[in-house]
């Protein structure tokens, strides 16, 4: 189960209450307020997904290891 940016050590929930808290709707607007996705990037997709479904556990996406 994927549940965090590896990187930057950077959990999902972390990132959902930041969103919450700050109106965020998309990835680029996230990381102006946290720290994450900025190396590997494999974590964009599953960030993504939770802005949009709010989910924070995800399967491995096929795309995302690519």
């Amino acid at each position: 189960m994927i549940t965090r940016c590896v990187c930057f050590n950077k959990k999902f929930t972390e990132l959902k209450k930041i969103a919450e808290k700050n109106n965020v709707e998309c990835l680029e607007e996230l990381q102006k307020y946290a720290r994450f996705g900025l190396n590997c990037k494999r974590c964009h997709a599953y960030v993504e997904r939770m802005l949009e479904t709010k989910e924070t556990i995800f399967e491995v996406y096929a795309e995302a290891v690519d």
